[in-house]
């Protein structure tokens, strides 16, 4: 080891145990000090002579590649840098000008580069495990992480099965399969635990644990991490403390993005089923139960011309909590459909067929009420689909069927601007009161005295919210209630 520079022993001895190559070399670009590491990092004689010419001492190869970071730093006296890869790694030069020479500091970064790219792969592992679409998909893809990623040969993954009380083999690893044959279901020992506890257990000898599943396996060390409520992933190896911080670090991991994939999956399917239920259930509205309602509708049409008295009010009352249902049923399909859509793509709409048709609509069927058209509806087009006449039919249904005025009335408006109309339905009723005026578009609301089925307004927010647009209830005057509905233009 060739010294000069520093000349205390203390300081001496500290250049040369540090991790880092440390060279110090005058105003000539000649050797003053050279510590152990400098030596092996840049390929150098460590008992070459003081004084030497620092670019003759280095491997052609090496000498290329400082040497204009080298005359940079003495042109411009400024802190210069240079990161390179060869063939037999990585490293990072930093060199320090100063009046007397110049410092030169090496730092390997080869393990850096790889734990880089190691992070990286197995990125890209977790983005294959969070687009998968089932359970058993995410195994594959992390049981094969685990080997070509992670450098774990021998895993498996097991995953929690109701049914059999146990942890089911999904997966496993070549080298598992060499090494065991057909994986058995766990419901007890070490993964079991692991499991149970949700800890990561880490086994630098198996067989010297009392709890172990089968005390004749051919593993000694065995890494478990549990996957939630979803099951284990294990990591296993044939000798004893094969295991690294490192490597349980990495498992962690892995266990934690395989984790949230399963959470993704189970939800998803989750939100399948139930959506299989409802089209199941929207199916069984439209079709069976509004047919049989329909066939009781008109069943007490022709008995309400035969019967007389007491009768008679109960064929009425028969009629109408009929159509209310045969209502109900609509209302309630045509939201189970706002609510499946899982994707909304607006499309213009024309506002003066739709309203127009609604309001002629509405007028006929509800005989009570008189609805008119204050004006004449522009003629323009609005971004929306064509479930707008359902937004349309339940707001003009919800202003008849609160009104109970001696003479109900109904007017229908709409003004536009540059980019929005509002259509506004005013009614002569009792208002809706402010402490209601937001809450009155909540699921299941109905107003006071309702004769509604307390889903049309909700689906009128549902809609309308899907459209970009707004909608709310206003004070009419002198009484009564103006709902709102603005929408986009085209």
């Amino acid at each position: 080891m060739n010294r000069d520079g520093p000349s205390d022993a203390f300081h001496t001895a500290i250049l040369d145990r540090i991790s880092d190559g440390v060279v110090a070399l005058d105003s000539d670009l000649r050797l003053r000090y050279l510590n152990d590491r400098a030596a092996t990092l840049l390929d150098v004689d460590g008992e070459a002579p003081l004084g030497s010419d620092a670019l003759d001492l280095l491997p052609e190869e090496t000498a290329a590649e400082l040497a204009p970071l080298l005359e940079r730093a003495v042109e411009t006296g400024t802190e210069q840098s240079k990161e390179w890869v060869g063939l037999d790694g990585s490293w990072l030069v930093r060199l320090y000008p100063g009046d007397e020479g110049m410092t030169v500091v090496v730092t390997e970064t080869t393990d850096r580069r790889h734990h880089e790219a190691t992070l990286g792969r197995l990125h890209e592992a977790t983005r294959q495990m969070l687009l998968a679409e089932t359970a058993e998909r995410v195994a594959e893809v992390a049981s094969r992480a685990a080997v070509e990623i992670l450098g774990f040969p021998i895993n498996a993954v097991h995953y929690y099965d109701e049914e059999a009380g146990a942890l089911v083999p999904v997966t496993q690893s070549p080298a598992c399969s060499d090494l065991l044959g057909e994986p058995p279901e766990l419901d007890r020992g070490l993964a079991w635990e692991s499991y149970q506890s949700g800890e990561v257990g880490v086994y630098q000898d198996v067989r010297a644990e009392d709890a172990v599943f089968d005390t004749g396996t051919p593993f000694r060390s065995e890494l478990l991490v549990p996957l939630g409520e979803h099951g284990v992933f294990i990591v296993a190896a044939r000798g004893v403390d094969q295991f690294t911080d490192t490597d349980v670090a990495l498992a962690k991991l892995l266990g934690a993005n395989m984790t949230v994939a399963l959470d993704q999956v189970t939800s998803e399917r989750q939100l399948a089923q139930q959506r299989d239920n409802l089209e199941l259930l929207t199916r069984m509205m439209s079709h069976d139960i509004r047919n049989d309602l329909q066939v009781v509708g008109a069943v007490a049409e022709m008995l309400r011309d035969h019967a007389d008295g007491a009768q008679q009010e109960y064929v009425e009352k028969i009629r109408r909590n009929t159509a209310a249902a045969v209502e109900l049923t609509t209302s309630a399909q045509e939201l189970v459909e706002a609510m499946l859509r899982t994707e909304t793509d607006p499309s213009p709409v024309g506002l003066r067929e739709t309203l127009g048709a609604q309001v002629d609509r509405v007028a006929e069927t509800q005989t009570t009420a008189t609805v008119t058209v204050d004006g004449e509806i522009p003629d323009v087009t609005v971004l929306a689909d064509e479930m707008l006449e359902s937004v349309f039919r339940n707001v003009l249904k919800n202003a008849v069927q609160h009104n109970h005025e001696a003479d109900p009335t109904v007017t229908v408006s709409a003004e536009t601007d540059a980019s929005t109309v509002r259509v506004r339905v005013a009614d002569n009723g009792p208002g809706v009161p402010d402490e209601q005026k937001e809450c009155i578009f909540g699921r299941g609301e109905r107003g006071m005295s309702s004769e509604g089925t307390g889903i049309g307004l909700y689906l009128v927010q549902t809609l309308v919210d899907q459209y970009g647009g707004r909608v709310w209830v206003e004070d009419n005057d002198p009484t009564g209630a103006v709902f709102v509905i603005e929408l986009p233009r085209e």
